[in-house]
């Protein structure tokens, strides 16, 4: 893998965690309106997109290892 590969994925970093914490909370959001369920979704939106926000972080950082 180049140099130029390796950065464009470490600059990515901060775009996986964020995008997928706020896709999560806007997701919780939208269903939580929808369903009248108070936060309870936007709470698990925001759970969930964090953890799929660390999956993608690790995902990048064994690609950079390799």
């Amino acid at each position: 893998m180049s140099e130029g590969n390796k950065l464009a994925l470490a600059l990515s970093m901060g775009t996986v965690i964020s995008s997928n914490v706020i896709g999560g909370v806007v997701l919780g959001y939208l269903l939580d309106r929808w369903l009248s369920t108070g936060p309870w979704l936007i709470t698990s939106g925001l759970i969930i997109g964090a953890i799929s926000g660390f999956i993608g972080l690790f995902r990048i950082l064994n690609r950079l290892n390799k």
